[in-house]
């Protein structure tokens, strides 16, 4: 049960976290704001073409539109680190303002502050894990639209191969996330295992289908309105399991398991994902062994963060209320640079887990098990 200090610091964390994280987005959306400007007035100017407001009402209408859907980008950004900036902001108060003192003249170890500190942390960053697993995928088609656009701009292709159907290459002109339609699509056949002969699929545009056990058995791309003859005596037995031909033959449909975001921006598209279909990604390792060690690193990483979070501040308690010190700018200048080296570390590992230095496993849980470490050597510097 909390005590009234207890639910004192509890408040005052969830308020310090609240302002630093309004100032820091607000500083944010004003630099941002500031630099693409002309970004919002031109699409304000495109969207007077299809709608009957004013020219105003769409600019101001856009940028509040944008700016929301960011704030929980930004939160999944910046939230660990404000959370662990607002720790140390509170503790250094409490130090400033001698609140420690009369808990350590009753006997009461400092350690007892970590009770409703890392419980409030706690809270953060389930929030935080709401925000990953639900709000962001859901808005995932709204983050990627330009500034004050109501729709989606068309994005570069990313050719991949497709290693559940023996390196069958994907390609194409455009993508419309929107829709979420391929245009131009291309679809090269490997041959012997796919077809007899060097082949190529082109179709007008091209569509993923998600099995539902209903119409679809199993995932694939509709290839609709197909570029010349579609001829099915090329393909081997194989390929004739694999690709079929929908629609008198004007359309065809490819069992495959590379879905459509993995087509463009892949390295983004990651964190727009949810846990759940990333391990749908790793289960089904379609596009290759580089793309899996991505998508590794940033499963691993989502489970260690929340643990990092909070064994930054036990690091955190031990520096700013010390036992020697020479003063609390001292101390907070220590805890800072510390918590700075740590940081700098995991972003160390995260490059060498993405690079394939290290393994994703380890370069996510390295960080973990050193600031573990960390944590136990700087306990005896707490101040008693």
């Amino acid at each position: 049960m909390l005590t009234t200090f207890d639910r004192y610091l509890t408040g005052r964390l969830l308020h310090t976290f609240a302002l630093l994280f309004l100032a820091a987005y607000g500083l944010y959306v004003v630099i941002d704001l500031f630099m693409n400007i002309d970004e919002f007035q031109d699409n304000a100017a495109k969207g007077m073409e299809t709608a009957a407001a004013s020219r105003h009402m769409l600019l101001f209408g856009g940028i509040g539109r944008y700016y929301f859907y960011r704030a929980f980008e930004f939160f999944e950004m910046a939230g660990p680190i404000l959370i662990v900036i607002s720790v140390i902001t509170v503790l250094g108060l409490l130090r400033k303002s001698s609140e420690t003192f009369p808990l350590l003249a009753a006997g009461i170890p400092a350690f007892r502050l970590l009770r409703p500190l890392l419980l409030s942390a706690a809270v953060l960053n389930l929030c935080l894990i709401v925000n990953q697993e639900f709000m962001i995928p859901a808005l995932a088609v709204q983050l990627q639209r330009p500034r004050g656009s109501e729709t989606t701009e068309v994005q570069r292709v990313e050719p991949v191969y497709d290693y559940s159907n023996f390196l069958m290459h994907i390609d194409g002109d455009q993508v419309l996330v929107d829709s979420q339609t391929l245009i131009g699509a291309s679809f090269s056949l490997p041959e012997t295992h796919l077809s007899t002969r060097s082949c190529v699929l082109k179709a007008e545009q091209a569509r993923f289908i998600t099995a539902d056990g209903r119409k679809a058995k199993r995932s694939g791309w509709l290839l609709q309105n197909i570029q010349g003859e579609f001829d099915p005596s090329v393909l081997t037995s194989l390929g004739r399991e694999r690709i079929h031909a929908v629609n008198d033959g004007q359309d065809v449909f490819i069992y495959s398991e590379v879905t459509f975001d993995q087509l463009y921006n892949r390295g983004k598209n990651l964190k727009l994902l949810s846990s759940l279909q990333l391990i749908r990604r790793i289960q089904n390792p379609s596009t290759g062994t580089v793309p899996l060690r991505s998508q590794s690193l940033a499963l691993h990483t989502r489970i260690t963060r929340p643990i990092l979070c909070l064994l930054s501040i036990t690091i955190a308690l031990p520096l700013v209320v010390r036992r020697e010190s020479h003063s609390l700018i001292t101390n907070m200048a220590v805890c800072s640079a510390v918590l700075g080296g740590s940081y700098a570390l995991t972003q160390a590992c995260m490059a060498c887990g993405s690079s394939g230095l290290l393994a994703p496993d380890l370069a996510a849980w390295l960080p973990v098990i050193l600031n573990g470490a960390a944590s136990t050597w700087t306990a005896n510097l707490v101040q008693t």
